[in-house]
């Protein structure tokens, strides 16, 4: 974001400066400051969705994931494979925790994994709740990384911190999956989705 503003400033001082001598170079200043622009929203609406914790409250986990998953295909162009049920039965910490992992893993798709097609999934099994990300992208080799990236501790601490475990697992050409398991609530009343 702080690029596009930068650029926006640069691209409105240089229209400012070839006003009225160069109006070709002035068209073309305020061509590249409204596409920085355009870029900036389309960022600045990314980022506020990312940040956004009512979209647990307002819909619920499944449809916040929903959500992220249309966005995604919107921004990035990718397929994503949405198999998300019904609303499982977790606690409020596990919901969040399970929200912004599959954010996590998401952005971690978009970011690194060069891939064409995302599997988003969430399930209930027995006595927990699991959810998947899988890509078809490029990989990588886990032993490269001990103890993974920054990303991949900060998914596991959220698991942890909400009484789960993350695996990853990844082969170079590939692609990724990431897989969190959860406790379910026995008896857990899916949140009330507000119209």
């Amino acid at each position: 974001m702080a690029q596009a503003l930068y650029g926006i400033t640069l691209g409105a001082k240089t229209a400012r400066a070839t006003l009225g001598r160069d109006p070709e170079k002035t068209r073309a200043s305020l061509d590249y400051t409204i596409r920085l622009a355009e870029g900036g929203v389309s960022e600045m609406k990314a980022l506020l969705f990312s940040l956004r914790p009512d979209a647990l409250e307002e819909g619920g986990l499944i449809a916040a994931l929903a959500q992220n998953a249309h966005a995604l295909e919107a921004r990035h162009g990718l397929t994503v494979h949405a198999e998300l049920g019904r609303e499982p039965g977790l606690s409020p910490a596990a919901q969040a925790a399970a929200y912004r992992i599959a954010q996590e893993a998401l952005h971690n798709v978009v970011k690194h994994a060069r891939a064409s097609r995302v599997w988003l999934s969430v399930r209930e099994e027995g006595d927990g709740v699991t959810l998947t990300v899988r890509d078809d992208g490029r990989g990588f080799d886990p032993l490269s990384l001990p103890g993974g990236t920054l990303g991949q501790r900060s998914m596991r601490e959220r698991a942890q911190g909400a009484g789960g475990t993350l695996t990853v697992s990844s082969t170079p050409g590939a692609g990724t999956r990431v897989t969190l398991t959860l406790p379910a609530v026995p008896g857990a009343v899916p949140v009330e989705v507000r119209a």
